[in-house]
């Protein structure tokens, strides 16, 4: 009997799912053993699930150069009043040097 096919919503689900595995740098040969145990997905399937995962990935990094640098600003405040207020000086100083270099203010 022939397999049933994936619906679309199921092919949305495994391809972000990949995305999120490609994300967390598990290898190709990682994924292509998890499809096959998961899914039952073999290899031509898999290496298609991989190749709309990469471009969901692009995607995500497809913005404007100053948006990018707008949202890397926001997040390093975000995480250096994080550190200030649980004490971790530290880490507050990174991201404030961070932030200087992004925004070319220091030397």
């Amino acid at each position: 009997m022939p397999k049933k096919k994936a619906t679309q919503s199921e092919k949305d689900y495994r391809i972000y799912r990949i995305a999120g595995l490609l994300a967390r740098g598990v290898t190709r040969s990682e994924i292509i053993k998890y499809t096959a145990a998961e899914w039952g997905v073999k290899l031509r399937q898999t290496e298609q699930y991989i190749q709309d995962a990469r471009m969901v990935l692009k995607k995500d990094f497809d913005i404007d150069r100053r948006q990018f640098t707008a949202d890397m600003l926001s997040q390093l405040s975000t995480l250096q009043k994080e550190a200030r207020n649980t004490g971790q000086l530290h880490v507050a100083l990174g991201c404030i040097n961070a932030m200087a270099k992004i925004a070319q203010v220091s030397t």
